[in-house]
């Protein structure tokens, strides 16, 4: 059997380095791209053999034509998707500014629409041309949102993020049905993203019941177990992993 190929599309701070990690220690080909050369250039150093890291556009559909196109030129195929967008800088809604915020809030909600639309073309085509042999499959692709806490759980001044982040939920619950016909599965991970964990530790830990951030490697982890084929009846769901925040009535006693 081929080994299975996964395609990230955005690294963030370190959620994408740890994915593709992940993803190649369980025996995946790993091709990722980013739209920020500087940390193209830094990842695909850390990883050089464990994955292919390019520079290419996430927002449009000629950038993502192109991620596929690499993929299938690299590896002859794509199964499954990894999708981290970018987190939107702080943006309270006193202080919004419309032009920057439609724009976005267009370039994600497109990033995600047309990531799940060129994907299903990719699999439709597999499909045509194996004929049977692909339908017996319990899957024929995954794509997994790894998105920030804001998604389902806003902060003040973070209305600009979790307005955009909660849109990119949308299109994944909305694909996940239109998708599951083709046996494709879309869900999402929302997490507090690494760097939260060293930006106010005390606020943090006053939030949280475990005390802390989910870990890049956690993140990971949760990725990975969505793409499995024993996950396969899982489709638009959200995993959060807030370390038990939403469960909290009020704000822990800590120390400062």
């Amino acid at each position: 059997m081929d080994k299975p190929v996964t395609l990230i599309l955005g690294m963030g701070q370190l959620t994408g380095e740890a994915v593709a990690r992940r993803f190649s220690d369980a025996g995946h080909s790993v091709i990722a791209h980013d739209a920020q050369m500087k940390r193209v250039e830094r990842v695909a150093d850390t990883l050089r053999d464990r994955a292919i890291v390019q520079h290419e556009e996430l927002h449009t559909r000629i950038g993502i034509k192109n991620c596929l196109a690499a993929a299938i030129e690299a590896y002859g195929q794509v199964d499954h998707i990894v999708c981290i967008p970018p987190v939107a800088p702080e943006m309270p809604l006193g202080d919004l500014k419309m032009d920057e915020f439609e724009k976005l809030q267009m370039r994600a909600v497109r990033g995600a629409v047309l990531t799940l639309q060129l994907f299903a073309k990719h699999i439709d085509r597999r499909v045509e041309e194996a004929g049977d042999t692909m339908n017996r499959r319990a899957q024929m692709g995954t794509v997994t949102f790894i998105l920030s806490l804001s998604a389902s759980q806003m902060n003040e001044g973070d209305f600009g993020d979790a307005v955009v982040q909660h849109a990119i939920l949308g299109v994944m619950r909305a694909g996940a049905v239109e998708l599951a016909p083709k046996n494709i599965r879309a869900n999402a991970i929302c997490a507090l993203r690494p760097r939260a964990e060293t930006a106010d530790a005390n606020w943090l830990k006053k939030r949280t019941p475990l005390g802390r951030a989910a870990r890049a490697d956690e993140i990971a982890e949760a990725a990975l177990f969505l793409s499995k084929p024993s996950s396969a009846i899982i489709t638009g769901e959200t995993l959060v992993m807030d370390g038990g925040r939403n469960r909290l009535s009020g704000i822990l006693d800590v120390d400062d």
